[in-house]
């Protein structure tokens, strides 16, 4: 009775699950990715063990301790997200926030994409986090396919999943690299983990990044201003004045835009429009110091000339 009872519960704080079996998405009925590589897990180490599991599906050979001194924390004895998302960009891959649906894991597995989620195993007053691969699923069976701690493979009810990763804010990522999207990724999801590819040091990948997300969502300016910065970071002037320009076809009235569309046509030489670039981002915002900077430090470039 009692078991009966935890299931009862369990459907019913699971609106998604409910959702799901109500409306099934046009999907495969079952999915699992055999082929992700499995570690188990040290002591605390499920962060390390699950990041090292996708990252070698996606072809870069690595040892869970490797990753372990980048993102565990002995204090904690974990490892808290935003350490989880930093090490996955240091192999040059693009962690991916997924939107928080139940389906969306669903269609991510569909295309391939092994997804990697947060649970929390116990209560919110006690919390027990966990760190897992989610490789699969089981439509008429209806339960998910995991890689989990010591073990390669163990399955869990769709409702029970979805109460279990509730407690840990629906938090999932895909991890790909820069020529690819996840199946069910917003341009602004993608573009946040493109902008910190970036910042970490990687710009060629993530001016591969931002070029692949123009193939989606090609009136982006975002992602257009994203190339044009890697490519200008790159020494390709051309490339990103072009980009630039694309930018400013989409809003003309992006005053930062204008400021760097002022650099790369000084640096190719073109020193009367780099004044005219930066005196229109001036005419659009005239009290900006740092384009006040900019006009100083464009025009002692064309008097050294």
């Amino acid at each position: 009775m009692l078991s009966l009872l935890v299931l009862l519960t369990a459907c019913a704080t699971s609106p998604q699950t409910r959702q799901l079996l109500d409306n099934p998405p046009a999907i495969p009925q079952r999915v699992e990715l055999t082929e992700v590589p499995f570690f188990p897990q040290q002591e605390y180490h499920c962060g390390p063990a699950a990041l090292a599991g996708i990252i070698n599906y996606r072809g870069t050979a690595v040892q869970p301790d490797e990753i372990a001194r980048l993102v565990y924390i002995p204090e904690l004895k974990g490892s808290l997200r935003v350490e989880i998302v930093a090490a996955s960009r240091q192999f040059g891959l693009l962690p991916v926030r997924l939107d928080g649906m139940l389906e969306s894991l669903l269609r991510e597995l569909a295309a391939g994409n092994p997804v990697f989620v947060l649970q929390n195993l116990a209560i919110d007053a006690y919390p027990l986090w966990h760190y897992e691969i989610l490789i699969g699923y089981d439509f008429e069976q209806r339960y998910m396919i995991l890689r989990s701690g010591v073990n390669r493979r163990i399955t869990r009810p769709f409702a029970l999943f979805e109460k279990t990763w509730q407690r840990a804010d629906h938090w999932a990522l895909v991890l790909v690299d820069s020529d690819s999207i996840p199946a069910t990724a917003s341009a602004a999801a993608y573009l946040d983990a493109a902008i910190g590819l970036e910042q970490v040091g990687h710009p060629r990948s993530a001016h591969q990044a931002y070029a692949t997300s123009l193939r989606r969502w090609p009136d982006n300016q975002l992602a257009h201003i994203g190339l044009g910065n890697t490519a200008y970071a790159l020494g390709e002037f051309t490339d990103a004045a072009s980009a630039y320009r694309r930018a400013l076809q989409i809003d003309p009235d992006k005053a930062e835009v204008w400021n760097n569309l002022a650099y790369a046509l000084a640096r190719l030489g073109e020193r009367e429009s780099s004044l005219a670039a930066i005196a229109r981002a001036l005419e659009l915002d005239p009290d900006n110091q740092n384009f006040r900077d900019s006009r100083a430090e464009l025009e002692d470039w064309k008097q050294a000339d």
